[in-house]
């Protein structure tokens, strides 16, 4: 069976310092970080779904441009096939994350949100989505 497409807007948010800040998602067939975002919903625009998403997962109204970067990968969710686009918009916000989860399973797997340095992201032991992060961070 071909995997179900799925597009979705996620934000690339900097700080003063150029930090990127990304979440830590735990789900049951796997571990990662991310930057904010998720799925469009019916009617939504690209952007306005990164808009609402990270209103949604982090409590804050962010200008957001672009897109700056898309990716697509595929993986299995709730014993579903996707196929996910992840188109990326870039923002600016130095406060400190908070994650508020817009649903009880989202708060769930939604377990930290933090500012990480460029070096960081190079190093880190768990994967971060998309992929190509650090050559993104370099070229933005």
């Amino acid at each position: 069976m071909a995997p179900r497409p799925r597009q979705a807007g996620r934000a690339i948010l900097r700080d003063d310092q150029d930090r990127v800040l990304l979440i830590h998602f735990l789900l049951p067939n796997m571990r990662f970080w991310a930057t904010p975002g998720g799925g469009v919903e019916p009617g939504e625009k690209l952007l306005e779904a990164a808009i609402r998403e990270v209103r949604e997962e982090l409590g804050i109204e962010v200008a957001l441009g672009g897109p700056v970067h898309r990716a697509v990968g595929v993986f299995e969710f709730e014993g579903e096939l996707i196929e996910n686009t992840d188109h990326f918009f870039i923002g600016r916000w130095s406060g400190t994350p908070r994650l508020i989860g817009a649903s009880q399973s989202e708060s769930a797997a939604l377990t930290e949100a933090r500012w990480w340095t460029l070096e960081e992201v190079e190093a880190a032991k768990d994967p971060i989505f998309p992929r190509d992060l650090a050559e993104l961070l370099r070229r933005l």
